[in-house]
């Protein structure tokens, strides 16, 4: 068989053949560059995307930190416990945030937030403020709060009318507070757990070893003890201190506490005054037994408290002893005599009764009430809302200002020299304000009577102190100087106060200053009237389309009447009126007083550290 050879034809297959590599090769080729192209474009956006999520974890540890320090803040400016460091977790991170000292009036707080290796470090420095802490619309002693008929508490400029009582709230037809409301457990003075005398000093954390002192007591009832009140003054500027309940072993302190709050040292003067110091989380007592309060101090020579004592064991079924550190092992040493302290145990339960709450409504018994928020509460009856219960009572609170903030005013007032007489309308020589006219004065004591009316003016320059009574009515104003800038004034009574009828109180004009006006008088808490006590048998009878000022009882009811309105009241009992409102004003939180006791924490900086 032959077979015939065809030239062209291998030709012609060999350059297909080498089409198709060629094809094959540029394929390739293309593959390579697409894939390099690609990988080259992919490595930026992966670089970028692990950038993106560190920068996340960044910004987080940052946030983490900040609401660390702002925690801490909150706690020390309220005196709830606080740990040193204090660890939380937060934003699937931790922070560590830990309080030093840098003096008695001044301290740093340092947050560290982690999340994800992320470490972000936030530093707050806050001051120990001239001033006091008026954060509620209205805040109320044991007395408690009574609203008639449109009765209303509101907020303005963005605050709410928030509402804090020790005693109960009752309201009526149309009674309306706009914020949260609070109602605490009810509280009554243990009188056979206490020690009043003061004949003996007991210098706490001057030196070594007399730092840390403890006074023991046995409660009459067993109830829950929410506050105790000890009297106190300091030397220098001591920092705030820790107010712990221990059990008893054997004689002294246990090394561990059942509760713990803080004594704020600016409610705290340089003369003796009680000093309310209330648990977050009262401690149940059972009557009979042995328990201790312990001051866990510092140690500084130039900055420490004195605790009064009485050197002749008044108590007999107490005892006061001292140690270098209550929570360590070791032996204490017993002084001649009780530490000054008082005991109140919570034998009530706090209640809201016919008021319209737009906010949150927190008390054990809430009836016949409208609830905006939640309903915390254990039983109720007759509301629109069913009670929650998966919070406890609330604790009462302690007033804003302390009897030795009112006394170191009264100091003030009295070194600027005393006016023997009464002052105002038909005044003594030197303190009597014409028709129409205008007096400047403070600091001033006035052994008299203040009384401004029919368009006269008082301008405070400093503290004013009234051992009678105040009355300012028909047009008559008192009001700041124009020089407290954004500070407030204050003005106080050991009488009662009586304003109304257009009467005006001002503070000096710039935002933030209001005028603060104390009365101090007692046991005039409504009922009959009885001499020796404003309109309405209180304490201060406000009415009348009244404006302006803040207004503080400590031991007296007040009483407020056709269309008053004021920026934010504190009493021990309170009674409004049908349609009388208090509005108020976000900045009453933060007034600052240019003469006084220190208050409530405040910033002096904040940055980043590294």
């Amino acid at each position: 068989m032959n077979f015939i050879h065809n030239p062209q034809s291998v030709k012609s297959s060999n350059r297909k053949s080498n089409r198709g590599a060629a094809l094959t090769l540029t394929v390739l080729l293309f593959l390579f560059i697409s894939l390099a192209v690609v990988l080259g474009s992919a490595s930026p956006v992966l670089r970028d995307l692990k950038n993106a999520q560190a920068l996340i974890k960044s910004k987080s540890s940052y946030y983490t930190s900040e609401a660390g320090t702002e925690d801490a803040f909150y706690r020390i400016k309220k005196g709830k416990q606080l740990s040193n460091p204090e660890v939380l977790s937060l934003n699937s991170g931790t922070v560590s945030v830990a309080t030093t000292d840098v003096s008695g009036t001044e301290k740093d707080i340092i947050a560290s937030g982690d999340v994800g290796t992320n470490d972000r470090n936030v530093k707050l420095t806050i001051l120990a403020g001239v001033g006091a802490d008026f954060a509620y619309g209205a805040q109320v002693g044991d007395g408690g709060l009574v609203m008639g008929n449109n009765a209303k508490i509101k907020g303005t400029g963005g605050a709410v009318g928030n509402v804090f009582s020790n005693g109960p709230i009752t309201g009526a037809s149309g009674a309306t507070i706009t914020g949260d409301t609070t109602v605490a457990t009810s509280l009554n003075e243990d009188v056979q757990a206490r020690s009043v005398v003061c004949n003996a000093d007991q210098l706490v954390g001057k030196t070594s070893p007399q730092i840390d002192f403890g006074q023991s007591f046995v409660p009459s009832d067993t109830l829950p003890l929410s506050r105790v009140s000890l009297y106190v003054k300091k030397v220098g500027s001591p920092s705030s201190p820790s107010v712990k309940i221990t059990q008893d072993n054997a004689g002294s302190p246990k090394t561990t506490s059942v509760a713990s709050a803080t004594l704020l040292s600016g409610n705290v003067t340089t003369s003796y005054g009680w000093i309310d110091v209330s648990f977050a989380t009262p401690v149940n007592l059972v009557a009979g037994d042995t328990y201790w309060i312990v001051i866990d101090a510092g140690t500084n020579a130039s900055n420490y408290f004195v605790w009064c004592s009485d050197s002749n064991n008044g108590l007999g079924n107490g005892v006061g002893k001292y140690k270098s550190s209550w929570s360590t092992s070791g032996s204490w040493t017993q002084i001649t005599g009780d530490l000054a302290f008082k005991t109140y145990l919570g034998s009530g339960t706090g209640t809201i009764t016919q008021v319209a709450v737009s906010g949150n409504a927190k008390a054990n018994t809430i009836n016949s009430s409208t609830i905006g928020g939640t309903a915390y509460c254990q039983t109720g009856s007759g509301n629109n809302k069913t009670c929650d219960t998966s919070q406890a009572d609330p604790s009462p609170m302690n007033m804003p200002l302390s009897d030795a903030n009112i006394e170191q005013w009264r100091t003030d007032a009295t070194a600027g020299g005393t006016i023997t007489g009464n002052c105002g309308d038909s005044g003594v020589a030197g303190c009597v304000i014409s028709s129409s006219g205008t007096l400047s004065l403070g600091p001033k004591k006035i052994t008299g009577n203040l009384t401004v009316t029919n368009g006269r003016t008082l301008k405070l320059t400093g503290v004013i102190y009234v051992v009678g009574n105040i009355s300012i009515s028909n047009n008559g104003t008192v009001r700041c100087d124009t020089s407290f800038g954004a500070d407030s004034c204050v003005i106080i009574a050991d009488g009662w106060i009586d304003a109304g009828n257009n009467a005006n109180f001002l503070g000096s004009g710039t935002a933030g200053s209001y005028i603060l006006s104390v009365s101090t008088i007692e046991g005039c808490n409504g009922g009959t009237q009885t001499a020796g006590c404003a309109s309405g048998n209180s304490g201060a009878n406000l009415a009348n389309n009244l404006t302006g000022a803040v207004f503080y009882t400590s031991k007296s009811m007040i009483n407020m009447a056709n269309n008053a309105e004021l920026k934010a009241v504190v009493g021990y009992k309170l009674n409004l009126s049908n349609n009388t409102e208090i509005e108020y004003e976000q900045g009453v939180a933060d007034a600052n007083f240019s003469s006084g006791p220190g208050g409530g924490w405040n910033v002096k900086s904040w940055k980043e550290v590294q």
